[in-house]
């Protein structure tokens, strides 16, 4: 009988993780759409609630059920019905001792949507977790820097705001931490002129007021000293106006020899005036490519770099350019893309592009073992949390971001990036 209490109990645990898994993965998917920010955050929190509610109505409802069949307060503290003979009569039935759960129905009808939705994900899970092992084969950490700016500069500095003070100083919140990486990734079409071309990757900024300037000039510093060729910046530069004077300060010493491209993402959005924030950036001489695509001689190489930001801005002037510019990007020797969000691979691998630069998704800010990343607001729920993903023709890196508006990261260090390319 305890053996089968311990079962019952696994069942309890897993049913609530599926529950939990289920709704996260509707919080997911609100957040990768380009709703107004007002009707996400409402429905953000009608998710959370419901999420909260439920299991708390099911145990109000079938408390008096649930406690019989999970043994509350004894091993011998079973329902009549808990241990049914099996067709010889000679012991029990286990498998109808096991769920035999009398006038449940709100246990139950939960109990089969969290089972089912972990029946129909984790095929998932496994898939996307080959699709990292698959990756770490042609992408490679050639060198990493961690940098603790509160150790650096003091957490009465480095924290403007309250909660980021507080949250900061909890065990294992990564949240104060700069990691600095250069990585190596193999292509096989790669142009021979173009081995060793060094691309810098900048995203998720978030210039929100709640840190020190300092902590956002020492990553900018990080990325310099990787002496970049060219750097690509994915969106979510800011979050408020009265931010805007950090904008150029921040962005100006990134000056590499074959430019600075840049596309805008949901958070930049928040602004009265965009287009204040697109002059502000393209007055340093940074290229709009949420606008227009470029061609860049670079070693003797024509390059097609092209962005993408959908779904939170307009997508008539990107139609209208990859219409125009379709001739020179099937001629490019290399095509380059930047994208807020990795949801945009399909567009990435219809032009034909080798390589797409994304943020978003934070490397899903908490990242437990085993399980992985959990929130990651894209309609592929954590497959692309962060990393590198090989979707043919297409080599994608989604950034983990350098901050965000919330103060927690377990497991996944904010980051900025330099790729060398070479030829496999």
């Amino acid at each position: 009988m305890a053996s089968h209490l311990y079962l019952r109990y696994a069942i309890v645990f897993v049913v609530l993780v599926g529950h939990c898994a289920f709704w996260i993965h509707w919080f997911n998917r609100i957040n990768a759409t380009g709703l107004k920010r007002t009707t996400i955050k409402r429905i953000e929190k009608s998710i959370i609630g419901i999420c909260f509610a439920l299991p708390g109505i099911a145990i109000y409802l079938d408390h008096q059920s649930l406690a019989a069949w999970l043994g509350i307060g004894s091993f011998n503290n079973l329902s009549e019905t808990s241990l049914v003979p099996d067709s010889t009569g000679t012991g029990t039935s286990w498998r109808r001792s096991l769920f035999n759960l009398k006038d449940a129905w709100m246990s139950k009808l939960l109990a089969i949507i969290a089972l089912g939705y972990v029946g129909w994900q984790t095929p998932t899970w496994f898939t996307s977790r080959r699709k990292l092992v698959a990756a770490k084969s042609h992408a490679r950490i050639i060198d990493s820097k961690t940098i603790d700016m509160k150790a650096e500069i003091g957490a009465d500095r480095l924290f403007t705001h309250p909660v980021f003070s507080f949250m900061g100083q909890l065990p294992l919140n990564e949240l104060h931490w700069i990691q600095s990486v250069t990585e190596e990734l193999a292509i096989s079409d790669l142009p021979s002129q173009l081995r060793g071309l060094r691309i810098g990757h900048l995203s998720d900024v978030h210039l929100t007021g709640y840190m020190a300037s300092e902590y956002y000039h020492r990553a900018v510093d990080c990325l310099i000293a990787q002496a970049p060729d060219l750097v690509v910046m994915s969106g979510d530069l800011i979050d408020y106006e009265h931010c805007l004077n950090q904008v150029q300060p921040l962005l100006e010493p990134i000056q590499p020899r074959y430019g600075s491209y840049f596309v805008l993402g949901n958070h930049d959005r928040r602004l009265p005036d965009v287009q204040r924030l697109r002059s502000m950036i393209t007055e340093l001489g940074w290229i709009d490519l949420g606008h227009q695509s470029r061609s860049v001689e670079i070693l003797g190489q024509e390059v097609y770099m092209v962005g993408n930001e959908l779904p939170w801005f307009d997508p008539t002037h990107r139609k209208k350019d990859e219409a125009s510019s379709e001739t020179f990007r099937k001629s490019a020797s290399f095509r380059i893309g930047v994208s807020h969000s990795p949801d945009q691979i399909h567009w990435a691998k219809k032009l034909d592009l080798q390589l797409l630069f994304c943020g978003h998704n934070h490397g899903g800010q908490v990242q437990l073992p085993v399980i992985g990343p959990l929130v990651a607001p894209s309609h592929f729920g954590s497959r692309y949390a962060g990393g590198w993903f090989n979707e043919a023709p297409t080599w994608m890196r989604v950034s983990r971001g350098l901050s965000g508006t919330q103060p927690l990261r377990f497991r996944c260090l904010p980051e900025v990036s330099v790729t060398r390319l070479e030829k496999s």
